[in-house]
């Protein structure tokens, strides 16, 4: 409804066009970031919820090994919304002389739909006298099987020692280890069966692997339940619940035997994880706590400074119009409705700013996706492809209420000031400015050293706090934002490189090398070759050996010797035949990374044994010892050291390990020494190139110069010269890429040695990373800029409110120089104790952060990045500047007469 002060208030908004515009941006800002936050954190987490469907299927829980009237019982949970089940059928030997058995299963119709199974050739089964085989070939009952073969295979069972049928996990290969662990095979009926396709291999859609302990699955056509037969053969269900929290409950009432209350016994299950992290169910309340407290904290931060930026736009609103609520209270408007007028404006900005920083919001997040979706799709799987953008109507009314209650907020602090002052303080301003002789008294050493400017700008600061309170509280937020930023960028990457720990390299060639004269021949052809593949981004190579070194056992961390678990076998003579790895790096990255880090290349100065000055027979080496070990317990990683101090800094035996038959006919291990190794300087960092994933053992790290001296102390003929060449590769397209070069590698059977795609076993945490890292950027972005309009709003606005002043100033005589002097003490004054406040919230606000990633295992080390904190300092101080040269040439193209002439 319409009435004098609401067009008051437009004419108002109206005469001071600049800062309803810069208010009106910052309301767009504020509202464009926390909704293109949403709208990217939504459309990505949709992306990895529907291609992890696609690849794994929709389910929470997996069974396996029930009776059909055990699945009757689950099926009846209220939890359950839909199952995929797949029932064993029997078992078929492959050929007599590999002792193992394939899995016949089908599936029912939900389980076909759900858990869809990709053709390598031929087509999908349709009735249950069809048959698909993982790969063409495959033995079945003593015959090759080929798409379109008709097999006549007899179905059979594994019976335990009491005659009850075994389940598949509990079968394991005659040719293993634990050979009889299976049972008796019973040979059952022979069926024909056609068949008709080959499938991929679907352990890597994880829903039931084409590969168990027995042998490989056989899919047949039917899609109906089979009865249930004598055989007492069991089903698999996928279960998929009507809400993904439901899935733990679950398991807890059904299958977890932890909980003590598990209905089901004997049967094997499992979590789907990788689906469930997506739906946003956590099993660890540390890491939910790690998430909320870091976007709770990032929250508060965008909040403080969307409020900061709108709060003094409002209140400078309330400076300008301090004489005008005077007249207004002065002819009988009371205070609520000066209070209205107010929020009336913050109406206003709010509908424009509101809608305008909704659509900004989605309309960055799709142009981001559009262009970045392609890159984001390679770096987590290998290819490109398209992040569709998601919009969810709840995440856009939570972001336009978090923008309204910043403008509320904003609102109701300077509005509180209006019931605080009469009309006659109003209309003389004289609550703006309260001039009192010791408050605004400036010390002679002021004017000595800065002159009549560095006087006044000292004096204009004691005598309107306030205005210069807004101002360094603006510097110290932009500063603080600017942080808050990088912050939040740095500590989330490294808990998820910690927590995560994604490879550094797409592919993986290991080359097995025997010490002979033409190793270097072929590491140099290796690496052509792989250089000269289409596709290849990086090549990096380094040698790698393995020295053991008995010790004794409590000479090493408990941690380490639980995951190495040794037996007494392992070491009759008291000590452990603990094994280090070491890395060999040419001499040119040798000597930067002992730069880097600050040490000395081993046997510098050390001891004459030899004719050179140094004991050729003591390999001393730089070493990494820090080992990532996860506490259940606590739900944390954390960094351990793996040797004691008395390991280190003095001579121990290495050498290699032989088998020596005894007089009885068995084995026994003794140890040949060779060499001595001495862990002489310890390196807090491994070289930046080197991938350490999954890495629990103490590194070395070798020269080439100490490398052909580890290799002349071991040549003698034996096997113990042998080294590996480890090739990186760096590739986009890692899984085109990986294809071709894995089937040129194989052509070439004179090389020994394996390719692996670490990328495919880490797309997860890949992708994990990668919007972890997205997200973070596009923060630094839109925070950059409210840090900018808020510095730019709160002086120019500021300063242009200071107009009389300046032109009273420049009437009596003061020149351009002594003016532009003054202004810059003026900045100097608030510019230091900015930075003084902005370096201790910036602290807190990294010792927040760290609270929470450290209670998730993020590491446990404290951050402050001074590089980043310098250029937050710089990028303020360059605001600063430009917006103090904007403002000024504005006060010098005005006229003197009529800026003294105003009221």
């Amino acid at each position: 409804m319409r009435n004098i002060f609401s067009e008051i208030t437009r004419r108002t908004m109206g005469q001071n066009r600049t800062r309803t515009v810069v208010t009106i941006i910052g309301v767009i800002l504020s509202t464009a970031m926390v909704t293109a936050l949403a709208v990217f954190a939504g459309s990505m987490q949709h992306f990895l919820v529907q291609h992890t469907i696609a690849m794994e299927g929709a389910w929470h829980v997996d069974i396996s090994g029930m009776t059909r009237e055990e699945l009757a019982e689950v099926l009846a949970d209220d939890r359950v919304e839909k199952a995929s089940v797949l029932y064993e059928l029997g078992y078929v030997p492959a050929r007599e002389e590999d002792g193992i058995c394939h899995l016949v299963a089908s599936r029912d119709e939900t389980a076909w739909e759900e858990l869809p199974v990709e053709l390598d050739a031929g087509r999908l089964p349709e009735t249950e006298d069809e048959i698909l085989i993982p790969y063409d070939g495959i033995w079945i009952a003593g015959q090759e099987a080929h798409v379109g073969d008709v097999l006549a295979i007899p179905m059979g069972r594994y019976v335990s020692e009491t005659g009850e049928t075994q389940k598949s996990w509990e079968l394991v290969r005659e040719t293993s280890e634990e050979a009889g662990r299976a049972g008796q095979y019973v040979e059952g009926q022979t069926q024909s069966f056609t068949v008709t396709g080959v499938y991929k291999e679907m352990a890597e859609m994880d829903f039931g692997s084409a590969r168990f302990d027995a042998g490989y699955m056989l899919l047949t056509g039917g899609r109906d339940i089979p009865d249930q037969d004598e055989n007492g053969l069991y089903c698999r269900a996928f279960l998929e619940m009507k809400k993904p929290g439901q899935a733990d409950g679950f398991i807890a009432d059904w299958v977890d035997p932890s909980d003590g209350r598990n209905r089901l016994e004997g049967v094997s299950w499992s979590r789907h994880d990788s689906l469930l992290r997506w739906q946003g169910v956590f099993r660890s309340e540390r890491y939910i706590q790690f998430i909320v407290g870091m976007l709770g904290t990032l929250l508060a931060v965008i909040m403080v400074g969307s409020v900061s930026l709108i709060y003094n736009s409002f209140s400078i609103s309330l400076r300008e119009r301090t004489a005008q609520f005077g007249l207004l209270a002065s002819v009988g408007a009371t205070r609520k409705q000066l209070r209205k007028s107010l929020r009336f404006e913050a109406f206003l900005v709010s509908g424009l700013g509101i809608p305008l920083g909704l659509l900004a919001g989605v309309a960055g997040s799709a142009v981001t996706l559009h262009f970045i979706g392609g890159g984001l799709t390679a770096f987590m799987y290998g290819y490109e492809g398209e992040i569709p953008v998601q919009i969810y109507p709840a995440a856009l009314l939570l972001a336009a209420a978090f923008a309204f209650l910043i403008v509320l907020v904003s609102v109701w602090i300077p509005s509180r000031r209006i019931r605080k002052i009469s009309p006659m303080d109003a209309i003389r301003s004289t609550k703006d400015i309260r001039i009192r002789p010791r408050d605004v008294k400036s010390g002679r050493l002021t004017g000595k050293m800065l002159g009549l400017p560095g006087m006044l700008a000292s004096k204009n600061y004691r005598r309107d706090r306030k205005k210069y309170k807004s101002t360094v509280v603006s510097l110290t937020v932009s500063m603080v934002l600017l942080m808050t930023a990088a912050l939040f960028t740095i500590y989330l990457t490294r808990a998820g490189g910690t927590i995560l720990d994604p490879p550094k390299y797409e592919l993986e060639y290991t080359l097995f090398l025997s010490g002979s004269q033409g190793d270097e021949q072929t590491t140099g052809d290796v690496r052509k070759l792989l250089e000269n593949e289409p596709g290849v981004e990086e090549v990096w190579m380094y040698k790698s050996i393995y020295l053991s070194i008995p010790v004794e056992e409590n000479m090493l961390n408990e941690e380490y010797s639980r995951i190495h678990s040794w037996s007494e076998e392992d070491h009759p003579d008291g000590k452990v035949p603990f094994t280090c790895p070491a890395i060999v790096l040419s001499d040119d990255e040798y000597q930067e990374f002992l730069k880097e880090q600050g040490l000395e290349e081993p046997d510098a100065g050390a001891a004459a044994d030899g004719a050179d000055g140094t004991d050729d027979t003591v390999l001393k080496a730089v070493y990494y010892d820090q080992m990532q070990v996860y506490d259940e317990e606590n739900e944390t990683y954390s960094q351990v050291p793996v040797l004691s101090d008395e390991v280190k800094k003095r001579p121990l035996a290495a050498g290699i390990y032989r088998a020596e038959e005894t007089p009885d006919g068995g084995q026994e291990m003794t140890f040949e020494e060779k060499l001595q190794v001495e862990f002489d300087q310890e390196t807090m960092q491994l070289p930046e190139k080197y991938d350490a994933q999954g890495r629990v053992d103490p590194i070395m790290i070798l020269s080439e110069r100490q490398f052909e001296q580890y290799r002349s102390l071991m040549r003698d003929g034996t096997e113990g010269e042998s080294y590996f060449a480890e090739f990186n590769i760096r590739a986009s397209d890692y899984r085109t890429v990986g294809a071709d070069l894995q089937e040129k590698l194989e052509e070439k059977e004179e090389w020994d040695g394996i390719f692996y795609t670490p990328a495919a076993d880490a797309e997860m945490n890949r992708q994990a990373v990668a919007a972890i890292q997205v997200l973070c950027y596009g923060f630094i972005a839109l925070i950059s800029l409210i840090a900018l309009v808020n510095v730019f709003n709160t002086m120019s606005t500021n300063l242009m409110l200071r107009r009389r002043e300046f032109a009273m100033l420049r009437s009596v005589g003061m020149t351009g120089r002594s003016f532009r002097l003054m202004l810059g003490y003026e900045c100097v004054i608030y510019g230091l104790r900015s930075l003084v406040y902005g370096t201790i919230l910036s602290l807190l606000i990294s010792f927040a952060f760290w609270h929470f990633t450290s209670r998730a295992g993020g590491g446990n080390e404290f951050i402050f990045p001074w590089p980043w904190f310098a250029a937050a300092v710089a990028g303020v101080l360059l605001i600063v500047g430009i917006t103090m040269a904007y403002s000024i040439g504005k006060i010098r193209r005005m006229n003197i007469i009529d800026e003294l002439r105003k009221e």
